[in-house]
């Protein structure tokens, strides 16, 4: 877990006439998932007209662990570079919202844009705190979402194991291709949709084949789409009692 959460959690703790619901947070029973609503989907992608197209090829996901030092994991150096690469196309975005090189004439348009590339700039920065510290830590794996070679959703999750055995899987920060962020906004030729549907699909997939002493998935999500999408999942919010 992020250490923004965890202090926003504690403080949580404390303060009882704030312990209503822990928003932004959607918990998940994996008991509850039946393997049909986990199966991998197709992508749409927009036209030059901007209609939506179903494709015919399905997201590939691929996950990266961090057991290993950035020296000897190709995998590691590789989605470091990526976040080098997010980073600083992120950052170039928004500098050209702000001078007015991408033009977007609806103000709550060009709000919104702003919004989700400043929200994913933080997250890609905060992860990529784990490839410049070079943290090895066997709990915490990235899975990447793709389409034809091209990567398009990166989330961070970290295990919470329990002294019971019965673990739970934190879906602490999903990040997006920054270009796939505008072209989406802007409904753009290109843009890819239904890419964090798959990702959190093949989080599942993943852990009820390779870790079954995890029974709970805890999603942190500031996203209204992402929401959405978690819930149709079947992922709720947790009330304090």
């Amino acid at each position: 877990m992020t250490k923004i959460l965890k202090y926003f959690l504690v403080i949580l703790a404390f303060i009882p006439s704030l312990c209503f619901a822990v928003y932004d947070s959607l918990f998940l029973d994996l008991a509850k998932v039946s393997e049909e609503s986990i199966h991998s989907i197709n992508p749409i992608t927009l036209d030059s007209n901007g209609d939506r197209i179903i494709s015919e090829a399905l997201f590939i996901s691929e996950k990266v662990s961090l057991d290993k030092p950035n020296e000897k994991s190709e995998q590691r150096r590789m989605l470091k570079a990526k976040f080098q690469s997010y980073i600083a196309r992120n950052k170039e975005l928004i500098k050209n919202i702000n001078n007015g090189e991408i033009a977007i004439s609806d103000d709550d348009l060009k709000f919104d844009t702003k919004h989700d590339l400043t929200n994913n700039q933080r997250f890609l920065e905060s992860s990529y705190e784990d490839f410049t510290e070079n943290k090895i830590e066997g709990n915490i794996h990235y899975y990447l979402t793709n389409v034809n070679d091209e990567n398009v959703i990166i989330s961070r999750t970290e295990i919470e194991e329990s002294s019971s055995g019965i673990n739970t899987l934190e879906v602490d920060l999903v990040m997006s291709n920054p270009d796939n962020i505008l072209k989406n906004r802007l409904n753009l030729q290109g843009a890819v949709k239904r890419a964090s549907v798959d990702n959190i699909r093949s989080i599942i997939r993943d852990i009820r084949t390779n870790n079954p002493t995890i029974k709970k998935v805890v999603a942190y999500v500031i996203s209204p789409i992402l929401e959405s999408n978690y819930r149709r999942m079947g992922f709720e919010t947790s009330f304090c009692l």
